[in-house]
């Protein structure tokens, strides 16, 4: 593992291989070592993989922070800046997963540094603001990401449930379908069996990994939903990057519905959109040969 500091953040980071670069960037509430499955796979088919622990989670945490530190605008510049100084300008591949894909859409938005294509799992190209989200209340209760605009109650909630939060974070869906109880308690940390896609082993390197850590920087990111869309307006456009966008069938918390397929359709002039039959929100890890197959297109 190495570190760099760019943009007045240490980040931790990963290289291996040779050839063509791609650099992974992961969502909420991950970590690079997200990544693990398919890393090899892509090393072994001629690819220099960057994997790279994104501003505020654990291994990449700011001191003495503040939640506007984690706006997209600083987001897509710490990525902009490690590209830049790793050199990785070999037909560069950027793929993200969930707030990850966010990052990579403003990166090629930007146009700051050269992409070949971006590969989005399971994410878009923008969050909507937060009096969206304000209208998705049930029986009283807010939405998650309603609460997240909270970071100090939130990150409260769900440091002293870790445990909990990881194993309803990585279920293979969490049937919002059919439950329009989106809060905070019942969609993280609510008992809801055993329907993890990880072994208790796995979950319990998640929770080592934040332990002791609060888990406040990363939900900053959903604290700046408002005024990300401020800022976005900058670069906002048809984008001309190649861009496949990959959904799950059975993901609940992006879901491809009609009126998304048409937006992200006319979001680029080089669009792909890709559903995996069966699949849940965690693509990389439980579809490790379906991305591959996107990848490698």
């Amino acid at each position: 593992m190495e570190k760099i500091n760019i943009n007045n953040v240490t980040l931790s980071y990963e290289t291996v291989g040779e050839g063509r670069d791609i650099l992974l960037l992961h969502g909420f509430p991950s970590n690079l070592f997200m990544w693990e499955k398919i890393k090899n796979d892509l090393v072994n088919n001629g690819y220099r993989v960057t994997i790279v622990e994104q501003r505020g989670y654990p291994l990449s945490r700011l001191d003495n922070s503040e939640i506007s530190m984690f706006n997209i605008t600083e987001l897509s510049k710490d990525i902009e800046d490690l590209v830049k100084t790793l050199k990785l300008d070999q037909n560069l591949t950027l793929v993200g997963h969930d707030w990850g894909s966010i990052v990579a859409w403003a990166i090629i938005s930007r146009e700051n540094i050269t992409i070949e294509k971006l590969i989005s799992i399971c994410g878009g190209t923008e969050f909507p603001t937060s009096n969206v989200y304000s209208e998705l209340n049930y029986d009283g209760k807010p939405h998650y990401i309603s609460s997240f605009q909270d970071v100090k109650k939130s990150s409260l909630i769900i440091d002293n449930n870790l445990d909990s939060f990881f194993r309803s974070s990585y279920r293979l869906n969490n049937q919002n379908s059919i439950n329009p109880d989106l809060s905070l308690e019942n969609v993280f940390i609510k008992n809801h069996g055993n329907q993890s896609i990880f072994e208790d082993s796995d979950i319990d390197k998640l929770v080592k990994h934040f332990k002791g850590l609060s888990i406040d920087q990363p939900l900053s990111w959903y604290a700046n939903i408002d005024l990300n869309f401020k800022l976005s307006a900058e670069w906002r456009k048809l984008v001309k990057t190649p861009v496949n966008f990959i959904f799950g069938e059975i993901d609940d918390a992006v879901k491809l519905n009609k009126k998304m397929f048409e937006r992200l359709s006319q979001s680029g002039t080089n669009v792909t959109i890709t559903e995996i039959t069966g699949a849940g929100h965690w693509l990389p890890i439980t579809h490790k040969e379906s991305v591959l197959k996107e990848i490698y297109a």
